[in-house]
């Protein structure tokens, strides 16, 4: 699913309609350029009347500030951050909807190009990601994620497919459980080499970069394991950079 349609079907779900999402992810994707109801009525080819109608409640549920500008009034998106720490005030009840437009707010950075996949089959696609590996992979984070979101059995299907397509990997975790240690041992055998930054405190997620695909897992509000995949040749080799320089500043 695209990240707009993903973010979307969110917002509706969280009970903006149809209209107002529309409206919400125009201005919002205008990022710092206000924008007048001429334009908005442009971009949907909604009347006049109907964008009027979408931008009043948007302002009244604070998702749109009105502002002046040359004369006219223009109108910005609220990041759904603050959005996700207003709701945080409203109680213990709320937090589960703050978190879901905070992993929302993340998502909107990234590029439209950008996929999410939620799917039940996430130990299929994680198997098909070796067939497509040209020769080499880049896996970064934390090695206790991959077993708390995929498992040790899918792991180990992984990187046997791996292993005999004879593609190799370069790892940069960043725990100190057990199983990174356990990995790190296995090195020679699996095609791998593994350099381990220990740290108390990390998040669970974890990321693959091979080609110009990136790979990120994480675990969202709902505590479901989800992709954000993104094709980029740009993004893939600032990864690339970022993840050589760390390489080669570590002994570990």
């Amino acid at each position: 699913m695209k990240i707009k349609q993903y973010i979307e079907n969110s917002l509706i779900d969280m009970g903006l309609t149809a209209g107002e999402t529309n409206i919400y992810y125009i201005i919002f994707q205008a990022k710092n350029d206000a924008v007048d109801a001429e334009y908005l009525r442009q971009k949907t080819r909604l009347s006049i009347s109907g964008i009027y109608k979408i931008i009043n409640s948007l302002v009244d549920k604070n998702y749109i500030i009105p502002i002046k500008k040359d004369r006219s009034i223009c109108y910005v998106a609220v990041p759904l951050r603050q959005v996700s720490q207003k709701i945080q005030n409203y109680g213990r009840k709320f937090i589960r909807m703050a978190e879901r437009f905070s992993e929302l707010d993340r998502l909107s950075g990234v590029s439209p190009d950008s996929e999410i996949f939620e799917g039940n089959s996430m130990a299929d696609y994680y198997l098909s990601i070796p067939h497509k590996i040209d020769d080499f992979i880049w896996c970064v984070g934390s090695f206790e994620a991959v077993m708390n979101f995929i498992g040790p059995e899918t792991e180990k299907g992984f990187i046997r497919s791996r292993i005999k397509r004879g593609k190799k990997a370069d790892a940069i975790i960043f725990d100190n459980s057990q199983y990174s240690k356990e990995l790190a041992g296995r090195d020679i055998s699996e095609k791998r080499e593994t350099k381990i930054l220990p740290r108390n405190n990390y998040p669970l997620q974890f990321s693959y970069l091979y080609g110009d695909t990136c790979l990120d897992f994480y675990k969202s509000y709902d505590d479901k394991t989800k992709v954000l995949k993104t094709d980029s040749l740009d993004i893939a080799r600032a990864r690339l950079i970022q993840y050589q320089t760390i390489w080669n500043s570590t002994n570990g």
